[in-house]
């Protein structure tokens, strides 16, 4: 079976060598789309720092490398490469709510959610019990409102 990238294109799906140049530009193209973004970025981080750090703080102004420079320091520094949500995604890819995750919290502290095993239980006793205490709590409410 042949991938989506690969139908519907002006070559011939058999040879390797059309698929091959088309591998190539998709990687090319993707990395002038990388080296575009990375350039303007560092434009912009040396406009905002030439406009504003001379003037408030009394710093020298930064080249187009230096501003590149701080980019990548701050990476390296504030974030790191790669996806780090692996804490609340299972290996399938589904998400994983908080109260599912091992926190050494009780059981009774964890929110109702659909996703929790008591959920089902949850409409009865709103229906039974909690619409009941709900509206005892806002009678109470009221009476000490009138009260003061």
């Amino acid at each position: 079976m042949t991938p989506n990238c690969f139908r519907n294109h002006n070559y011939d799906s058999s040879s390797t060598r059309g698929k091959v140049f088309h591998i190539v530009g998709h990687v090319f193209v993707g990395l002038l789309f990388a080296v575009a973004f990375a350039i303007v970025f560092a434009l912009l981080v040396k406009l905002i720092w030439n406009s504003l750090m001379p003037a408030i703080f009394d710093l020298k102004e930064i080249t187009f490398w230096q501003a590149f420079g701080i980019i990548i320091l701050a990476k390296l520094l504030f974030g790191s490469f790669g996806n780090h949500r692996h804490d609340r995604w299972k290996k399938d890819g589904r998400y994983i709510p908080p109260w599912h995750r091992p926190s050494g919290k009780p059981e009774a502290d964890t929110p109702p959610s659909r996703y929790h095993p008591d959920w089902k239980t949850y409409t009865q006793y709103w229906q039974e019990e909690g619409n009941a205490a709900f509206k005892a709590y806002m009678n109470r409410i009221e009476k000490e409102g009138k009260e003061n």
